[in-house]
């Protein structure tokens, strides 16, 4: 009698849920993500803590047994199983041991009668969209172990179990931002290499240190001072690749070894006025001048810059800078991401604001006051526009996402972009005659975040906005159009529900 599952082989059901972690998400929502489900009562967690934090979540969230997946080795599966079976190959699940992070499976094949077990590493399993038990909630154990192996594969790294401060105050956040400046594409290359070559060294060490433990036990004592010397040269330089990495994780350390930039010193801590100059006739020059002069004092020093990414390269903290007609190319905010304010001379549909196509969110205030009036904010496809952290004001502005033509729905335009705005808990977001067009979702709010609309517009967006309860919104003389799911949905706790 064939084996319950194999039934899914001969109905072609072998699909497995979507492996898509982060690939949505900036790196302030998986921070927030992951501190939320490994670490919901932030507590104080030391390296040598990770491994139960991580076999607690998994105990309460991946289902023990009954479940089918299928087993995709990686460069960590061991060379026994990989000559044995071929990748990826059907399971079923008959017990997991948690504190391992493993799973007992057995393995399905339609050539072979006699059942075959083995012992798989959990994060090697992606479990069938298709259950053979439609009462498992095969979701909540999918997402589970997608974070499980985000966090193994990208975060932790082989000195953590020394590491006495609070790993997810400190670690997680820079861990992540390295995560996504490298899926960014935008790190320059020479970084990039070194980075994954100390990585591979430090893991190759480490395989080798825990070789060497082995040893120890079971060496005589003539080999046991060989042995030692050994895991003491190992470590010496597991610590020399640790302060390399650490240097590369840091933003500003990195600069220092990988490339330098002279940056200037403000007299006073007064606002600057920075202007922008592009290619230019000397009538539309004038005119960007004298709009400068009614806006500020005539008196006023203002530093011209080539492009707007040399003024964002250049500027500080409440400084303000003026750009005009034209395209302005960015690739990272610097310090106006803390506060200051963008001003557009001229009509705001002429005046375009276009981040890199390799930045996951267009722009991204962290705190402060940021304003930005009068211009045009252009994003890319699957990229998301305005994070807020702070206190961010727009007026006469257009957020613009992309569109995409769907083969799949005979060629009718589909939302193309992510989100239009992100506005982070305790955020604040205050949006006066602004237009928002073409996202999947427009404004989505966390809880505790504030949004105020006034004589604004959204369009063409599947939802409008997408808010978490205890949130703040106010709406006043605004017009929502071309919506193709809802305007306005609030994701309630479970306990609501």
């Amino acid at each position: 009698m064939d084996h319950p599952i194999k039934s899914f082989q001969k109905t072609n059901m072998l699909e497995t849920l979507p492996d898509n972690y982060s690939c949505r998400m900036s790196a302030a929502e998986i921070v927030e993500d992951l501190k939320r489900c490994f670490n919901p009562e932030n507590d104080f967690i030391k390296g040598q803590e990770l491994q139960q934090i991580i076999v607690y979540y998994a105990e309460q969230t991946v289902e023990p047994v009954g479940w089918q997946a299928l087993g995709m080795s990686d460069s960590k599966t061991s060379s026994t199983l990989k000559a044995k079976f071929k990748s990826p190959m059907l399971v079923e699940v008959n017990n997991v041991d948690y504190q391992s992070l493993e799973a007992l499976v057995e393995i399905v094949n339609e050539n072979n009668e006699e059942k075959t077990t083995e012992t798989v590493p959990l994060t090697e399993l992606h479990p069938l969209k298709h259950q053979e038990n439609d009462a498992i909630t095969i979701e909540a154990t999918h997402n589970a172990i997608q974070r499980i192996r985000f966090f193994y594969n990208h975060l932790l790294l082989p000195w953590d179990c020394d590491v006495q401060e609070d790993w997810f105050q400190f670690h997680l956040p820079v861990r992540v931002g390295m995560f996504c400046e490298l899926r960014s594409g935008l790190l320059n290359q020479e970084t990039v290499v070194r980075y994954h070559y100390l990585l591979s060294e430090a893991n190759e060490i480490e395989k080798k240190l825990q070789e060497m433990a082995l040893k120890v036990e079971l060496c005589d004592e003539e080999m046991e001072d060989e042995v030692v010397g050994s895991i003491t040269e190992l470590n010496s330089k597991l610590e020399q690749i640790q302060q390399d990495v650490e240097i590369i994780l840091n933003p500003s350390t990195r600069m220092l070894l990988f490339g330098s930039k002279v940056t200037r010193v403000k007299q006073n801590k007064d606002p600057e006025v920075l202007l922008v100059v592009q290619d230019q006739t000397c009538i539309s020059l004038h005119q960007t001048l004298n709009r400068l002069e009614s806006e500020f004092s005539p008196q006023l020093n203002i530093r011209c810059y080539p492009s707007l990414q040399t003024a964002l390269d250049d500027c500080r903290i409440d400084d303000v800078i003026v750009i005009s007609k034209g395209i302005h190319n960015l690739y990272n905010v610097n310090s106006f991401r803390h506060g200051g304010t963008l001003i557009g001379i001229g009509a705001k549909e002429d005046v375009i604001v276009h981040p890199g196509s390799n930045i996951e969110v267009g722009l991204t205030f962290d705190d402060g006051n940021v304003i930005l009036k009068n211009f045009t904010l252009l994003v890319n496809n699957k990229q998301s526009g305005i994070s807020v952290k702070g206190n961010v004001s727009l007026e006469n502005c257009t957020l613009r996402g992309s569109s995409l033509f769907d083969e799949t729905k005979n060629g009718e335009i589909a939302v193309g972009s992510w989100k239009g705005f992100y506005v982070a808990p305790q955020g604040k977001l205050v949006l006066n005659q602004t237009r928002i067009v073409n996202f999947d979702v427009g404004l989505r709010v966390r809880a505790t975040g504030q949004v105020f609309l006034s004589s604004s517009e959204v369009e063409s967006c599947n939802i409008v906005i997408l808010a978490e309860q205890e949130t703040s919104i106010q709406i006043s003389n605004c017009e929502f159009k071309h919506c193709k799911e809802y305007a306005i949905g609030v994701e309630m706790d479970a306990v609501d529900c």
